[in-house]
């Protein structure tokens, strides 16, 4: 085995700067390992010194070593620290998501459990496409069985590395049976497109070791040194995988935080890091308790919200900040003066110069809370970012595009051809299209296949004809993908498809979309020291694999707004978390269930554990969510923190900032807004139609400072209180 020079000789001390529980992470011996690491220790640090200690003291070759993360971002950024630390390409290392390590090991060895190695991944809006496509052909009704519910039911199982027969026989509902008898279908449909979707990524990995165990035994060899990140948030499957690959050295070294297991519903299992010593009873544990981001008053305050938890191990965070101001708790009247009282405190404390608006994070509980936010900000003239709204990827013209690529990549694969087989209009009607898919069902064809065949079918000659010149577009372009670089390729397919002019004609938004698909393009540029071929292929696998966070561009100007579940791996310096209430955060889901309402609380010690200096509470007396509006009590996490930890005033400071302190455009934007006049558009006895809810009668119109709200008697479903702005109603 190869060794590398010390440490001191090559002038890098890789202990320096570590305090004691991190150095003794670092240099822990072999065997099974749990590092516990609380928010901001440093454990990004430890795991990228381990590697490289373990690579510098010659116990492992980088060939030798799979280090597992949660986000690309991560992955990205440790393999960059140790190839710092390590003076050395760190390419050797197998470092990415559980979901990347799949698709390595698949595209490598899944032949032998009859996996093609150039199968296409299919993201959530595949999925949802082919359930609702599978409960169409099944004739069942999308209201009354949501397809996304489906979805959710099929996904869970294969979490469970559950297969699709043992997915029926164990249904204990209806829809548990219908979501079953869905996936029968669902997955040959998969099958038959050389797809897999997220979930099959992990499962199929975990059959293939289970059903191959000389692939199992090769991996098994090659891992000396396994490094698991974010161990709290891991699935069944993921576990069972680790626990595959790490059976034979056993070197396997876990890092995470219990207090930050926020995924239960994605399938993780907090129970896999707290029964960690069960598993492996000779397992060293270190706790990394020293935080290196927050005061010690926002520590002290997250921690006696999450010290309620009674299934928790038991740790302190503690810092050299000691003191810092106080936690601002706030109750305003409604979203629409929260929103308000938020954008003019985050101008006060940029205008008097402590802080830039990239430094201020808004955490919410759902989506929808943004809505109020943006109306405010965007007001105002206050830049800011919305993580978690429309993805890049899932704009409609980048997802065409990809279609194309992924089509040129694999022209068996359905979704895609459906989707642009028409894109540019080539002047084929739907009854052309449907013939086209009975005639190669009936012949037991792909759609593709079908296309050499064309003189055979009953379609008129000018659908013969677009769907040969079809045929040859990606024909040409798949060839040169061959032999040209990834992003030559894109540019014929553009040219080929005249596809800048298709989304520019008629679209007052067709500039700005033409340059989401030369965004698009810019990103591929980056594949180009690819071989042909491969280029794509990397390509396309990557997008497949891509979060909003992954996404996330770190010099963007503006505050960040971002949901509380996608925050996490983050900090800022200023943070708001708004919707403090009960039945929102909690959530009334998690009400009536222990796990789930200890996993809410999980979830505000993650956001309040995100701030460095400052942090706010808000709450809300009454809240406009969903077309109604609410009473809500304060959020039971809000009477855990002591009083000696909180800001005694009611509300935040009022103030205007100080014209000297500030650009003139901050000052003006930290007024007050002008109030928008409202009237009064319903009166007791009008009859009103919901959406939703069916016809009504107005019993009560109360006009508030925000908005009207009315009290309507639903015919169907009795009174709810709604706000007019946002009640999908109608006067009849």
């Amino acid at each position: 085995m190869a060794t590398f020079p010390a440490a001191t000789e090559r002038g890098v001390d890789l202990l320096t700067g570590l305090n004691p529980p991190q150095r003794a992470a670092v240099t822990a011996g072999d065997g099974p390992l749990l590092i516990f690491a609380g928010a901001g220790s440093g454990k990004t640090r430890v795991l990228t010194h381990r590697i490289a200690w373990l690579i510098q003291q010659g116990r492992a070759e980088p060939g030798e070593i799979l280090a597992v993360t949660f986000t690309n971002k991560a992955a990205r950024e440790m393999r960059g620290r140790v190839e710092h630390l390590l003076n050395l390409t760190a390419g050797a290392i197998w470092m990415g998501t559980f979901h990347a390590i799949g698709v390595r090991i698949l595209r490598r060895d899944g032949s032998a459990d009859g996996i093609d190695r150039h199968f296409v991944i299919y993201d959530e809006a595949d999925r949802l496409s082919v359930v609702k496509r599978v409960m169409n052909e099944m004739r069942l009704d999308e209201k009354r069985y949501p397809p996304g519910g489906m979805v959710a039911l099929i996904s869970r199982a294969k979490d469970e590395v559950i297969s699709a027969e043992d997915q029926l026989r164990a249904a204990g509902t209806h829809n548990e049976e219908l979501a079953a008898r869905i996936r029968l279908r669902y997955d040959p449909f998969l099958e038959q497109n050389n797809a897999l979707d997220f979930d099959d990524l992990l499962m199929r990995a975990v059959w293939l070791f289970d059903r191959h165990p000389e692939v199992l035994e090769k991996y098994q060899k090659r891992f000396k040194y396994i490094m698991v990140d974010e161990y709290q948030d891991t699935n069944r499957a993921q576990y069972l995988m680790v626990r595959h690959l790490a059976s034979k050295h056993r070197n396997l070294c876990v890092v995470g935080d219990d207090d930050q297991s926020i995924y239960m519903f994605r399938g993780a299992d907090v129970r896999n890091i707290l029964s960690f010593e069960h598993d492996y009873p000779d397992a060293q544990i270190v706790k990394l308790e020293q935080n290196y981001r927050s005061t010690q008053v926002i520590l002290d305050a997250a921690y006696h919200v999450i010290k309620a938890n009674p299934n928790r191990a038991e740790k302190r965070l503690w810092t050299d900040r000691p003191g810092g101001p106080k936690v601002v708790v706030a109750q305003t009247y409604d979203e629409q003066e929260e929103a308000q009282a938020v954008a003019r405190e985050a101008l006060r404390l940029v205008a008097e110069g402590d802080y830039r608006l990239g430094d201020i994070a808004i955490l919410y509980r759902t989506n929808a809370q943004s809505r109020a936010l943006e109306e405010v900000l965007l007001r105002r003239g206050v830049p800011y970012r919305l993580i978690g709204g429309l993805r890049f990827y899932e704009r409609r013209e980048v997802k065409d595009v990809l279609a194309y690529l992924r089509l040129i990549a694999n022209p068996q694969e359905t979704l895609s051809f459906s989707r642009i087989i028409n894109v540019p209009r080539r002047k084929l009607g739907e009854k052309s299209l449907a013939q086209l898919g009975y005639w190669a069902d009936a012949h037991g064809m792909s759609a593709w296949d079908s296309l050499t065949r064309l003189d055979e079918m009953d379609l008129t000659s000018a659908a013969k004809l677009a769907l040969a010149d079809f045929r040859d577009l990606v024909l040409e372009v798949r060839a040169a993908s061959e032999e040209r670089r990834l992003v030559e390729v894109i540019d014929l397919l553009l040219l080929r498809t005249a596809y800048e002019r298709y989304v520019k004609e008629g679209s007052a938004e067709g500039e700005e979309r033409w340059a989401n698909v030369l965004e698009l393009r810019g990103l591929a540029s980056e594949y180009d020291g690819l071989p042909p071929g491969e280029g794509l292929q990397a390509f396309l696998e990557d997008v497949a694999l891509m979060s909003d966070v992954d996404t996330m561009d770190d010099r963007a100007q503006g505050m960040t707004l971002i949901t509380l579940h996608m925050v996490k791996g983050l900090e800022f310096p200023v943070v708001f978390m708004l919707g403090m209430e009960e039945g929102l955060f909690p959530h009334s889901r998690s009400l009536d269930s222990p796990a789930g309402l200890e996993e809410e609380r999980r979830l505000a010690y993650v956001g309040m554990t995100r701030a460095k200096d400052r942090l706010y509470l808000f709450h809300a007396f009454r809240r406009h969510l969903w077309g109604s509006a609410n009473l809500n009590l304060p959020s039971r996490f809000l009477k855990d923190i002591p009083p000696d930890l909180v800001d005694g005033s009611a509300g935040l400071p009022a103030g205007i900032p100080d014209p000297s302190m500030a650009p003139a455009r901050l000052v003006e934007a930290a007024r007050p807004a002008a109030p928008v006049e409202l009237v009064q558009r319903f009166a007791p006895g009008d009859h009103v139609d919901h959406r939703a809810w069916g016809r009504g009668t107005v019993l009560k119109s109360t006009m508030t400072r925000t908005d009207e709200e009315i009290i309507v008697k639903f015919d169907k479903v009795g009174m709810k209180i709604l706000a007019v702005s946002l009640a999908p109603i109608v006067k009849v």
